[in-house]
């Protein structure tokens, strides 16, 4: 089974098979609907129509995703693309067992979904009748059927007639016509069965722009006599069908939902807020806010964060110009007086900032002030509503101060308007009034208690960026000379790196980290760094800025890959983590870390997280096991390796070590006690 595993997800707050198999991918040989509106959030079309939840629980008879022997759709290794020709000796089939009419007798069918960009592919296996070939392609012949929703579509059936091989060409159809670029391919397997493969385009089964949330069922029909399906449910009751996860929603079931004993969702979204068109799933569990999608993070990872509060609501809305929706986020610290935080989440990256963060309610008891705030492109209001039980006599509540704090009616602010900059919504605007000084008491508001004397971790702020451009093309031209780098910048833009407030230009190109800029070694000079861990740029995946350390400034994390020869075991891909930071005028590795371990079709991937630190400056690192597939703690070759080397080891699911937590010392990121 080919299936493309979970890279590190990076947060800042992870039919042949029989039963216990899931349907897969297959493996390369070496050979060779309707839409919805743009803001139906998932809990709406649940409502409509039973969306199924990853975890189980609400959204219809077909319950959760991804339990074992269940169905599910598969990511093909880019690498190594599905080769459609018939056989399926290297999928992993999922064997169907609901009979929906007649009896199933002799008869036995096995099945498997995965897909790419452009393509579903569907194989099965048909056990205990022979190839009849079809040759009118109707409803009383032979043949399988492929049943797919998309949230707010239609339900796709798709119709699957065999051919002969070497004469007749099988077919795919939908509503009695031929699936443009969609194509079977069919092999004999003696008098015991036989085997298909089919390539579908994904414009038959979903709306352009979603790839997530789905539901399914495969099934075969033996004439008019007998159905037997992967599952319950069908084109008439589509909310009856299973969950039909693609990869990164099995991850997120898998390595995070379940283990953390999480069902049903609080809160679900699809949002498009990062990357291309494709929408996102966004859902709160409990107090976890997660993000998959079919590219997000390459479709293969998702996102989680804690919130450390109660979530009361989430909305997405367009809010920094990007052309992308940001995420609304309101949240509820409990205590003796409870407080509502109106937070804005923008990924402008894969990794979320928060852009904006006001604090708009207090309450005791039936005593409340509220905020009134008006969002708008770029522009956020705030205001105040009538308070309730509370003035300026009685009002004794400490003023909140790691956050913008509520505006009271007797205060001496009576609105405030907020501008985005490119990177968060700054003051612009404040309407003063006469009013009564507030409390000198402070506080900062915790999660992890039930009072109004502590405070949750606020995440830092990322330095702003932009677009990489001028700051002195002199030093980019003598650059090239001196080292005759040609090649085309992978990575080029303006952030503060070091030195004073105004931003250099960071550039990848090639295996070369360039900086330079006109507060940095005087203006007059570069500063550059080979990336010599890396045997070819293309193996260097990416390069952000963000600010680690707490010091203000970005620092550059690097993801790629190294291809690392062993002695007896062949050549191992290890992806791996490494974060630089610029410091007087030096750039310095301060931590890497390897996430994942691949061989062929075993892989091993961790889970490598960001934390904000304590204080809220800086964050911490994360590191946890994660999953392994195709190795277990048998057969895998090689021993737990132990934290403290030049590279942190990527945890084992069996290696002893549970978690490791790395904290900022002033100089590199070190393994807490």
């Amino acid at each position: 089974m080919r299936r493309a595993w979970l890279l590190v997800a990076l947060a800042t707050a992870a039919c042949g098979g029989g039963d216990a198999q899931s349907g897969g991918a297959k493996n390369a040989k070496n050979g060779g609907g309707g839409g919805t509106g743009d803001n139906d959030s998932i809990a709406d079309i649940a409502s409509r129509e039973g969306l199924p939840s990853l975890g189980g629980g609400a959204g219809g008879s077909g319950g959760g995703g991804g339990s074992s022997g269940s169905l599910r759709l598969e990511l093909s290794d880019k690498d190594n693309p599905i080769r459609v020709d018939g056989v399926t000796k290297e999928w992993t089939l999922v064997a169907a067992r609901t009979v929906t009419k007649g009896t199933a007798e002799q008869l036995t069918f096995k099945c498997g979904l995965a897909y790419d960009s452009n393509y579903v592919y569907f194989a099965s296996e048909v056990g205990g009748v022979g190839l009849r070939h079809a040759r009118r392609f109707a409803e009383d012949e032979d043949h399988a059927s492929l049943i797919i929703v998309a949230p707010g579509g239609s339900p796709a059936e798709l119709t699957f007639y065999p051919g002969k091989p070497g004469e007749t060409a099988g077919v795919v159809r939908s509503h009695g016509r031929d699936v443009p670029g969609a194509k079977l391919v069919e092999a004999e397997n003696g008098d015991k069965g036989y085997t298909f493969e089919a390539q579908i385009p994904w414009s038959a089964l979903a709306p352009p722009s979603i790839r997530v949330g789905m539901r399914g069922v495969a099934r075969f029909h033996d004439g008019t006599r007998t159905i037997i399906a992967s599952g319950p449910g069908d084109a008439q009751s589509p909310n009856d069908m299973p969950a039909l996860p693609t990869e990164s929603e099995e991850a997120l079931l898998e390595q995070f939902l379940i283990p953390k004993g999480l069902s049903a969702p609080k809160f679900e979204l699809l949002a498009d807020i990062r990357g291309d068109a494709m929408k996102e799933r966004v859902a709160v569990y409990d107090r976890y806010l997660t993000v998959v999608g079919p590219n997000y993070r390459d479709g293969k990872e998702f996102f989680y964060r804690d919130l450390g509060a109660d979530v009361l609501k989430l909305e997405a809305r367009e809010l920094t110009g990007r052309g992308k929706q940001d995420l609304v986020i309101r949240r509820q610290f409990t205590g003796d007086v409870p407080r509502e935080w109106l937070d804005v989440w923008s990924f402008m990256s894969d990794e979320p900032t928060v852009v904006f963060t006001h604090e708009i309610s207090v309450s005791q008891g039936s005593n409340h002030v509220t905020n009134a705030v008006h969002l708008a492109s770029k522009e956020i209001d705030v205001t105040y509503d009538p308070a309730a039980g509370w003035d300026a006599t009685n009002y004794k509540q400490p003023r909140a101060s790691d956050t913008e704090p509520v505006l009271l009616p007797w205060g001496q602010v009576k609105s405030q308007t907020f501008r985005f900059d490119g990177s968060k919504f700054l003051k612009a605007h404040e309407v003063s009034q006469a009013g009564t000084a507030p409390p000198t008491q402070t506080i900062v508001t915790n999660t992890t208690t039930n009072t109004t004397t502590t405070t949750t971790r606020v995440e830092p702020p990322t330095p702003v960026q932009r677009s990489g451009g001028d700051l002195s093309s002199q030093l980019l031209a003598k650059y090239r000379a001196d080292r005759g780098n040609n090649d085309r910048p992978k990575v080029d833009v303006q952030v503060h790196v070091d030195g004073d407030a105004r931003p250099e230009r960071v550039m990848l190109i090639g295996r070369d980290v360039l900086v330079f800029g006109p507060g940095f070694k005087g203006g007059n000079a570069y500063a550059y760094i080979t990336l010599s861990q890396f045997t070819d740029a293309g193996d260097i995946e990416e390069m952000t800025a963000r600010d680690l350390t707490g010091d203000g400034a970005a620092d550059l994390v690097v993801r790629g890959v190294r291809h690392v020869s062993t002695n007896g075991s062949g050549t191992i891909d290890s992806h791996v983590m490494f974060v630089y930071q610029l410091k007087n005028e030096a750039i310095t590795r301060v931590f890497a870390i390897e996430t994942s371990r691949a061989q062929g079709q075993k892989k091993i991937q961790g889970l490598v997280q960001m934390v904000p630190g304590a204080g809220n400056k800086g964050f911490d690192i994360d590191v946890r096991p994660g999953r392994a597939q195709g190795w277990t703690d048998k057969t895998y070759p090689f021993s737990q390796d132990q934290p403290g080397g030049a590279l942190e080891p990527l945890l084992l699911p069996w290696g002893g070590i549970e978690h490791l937590v790395y904290k900022w010392s002033g100089s590199t990121f070190a393994k807490s006690p």
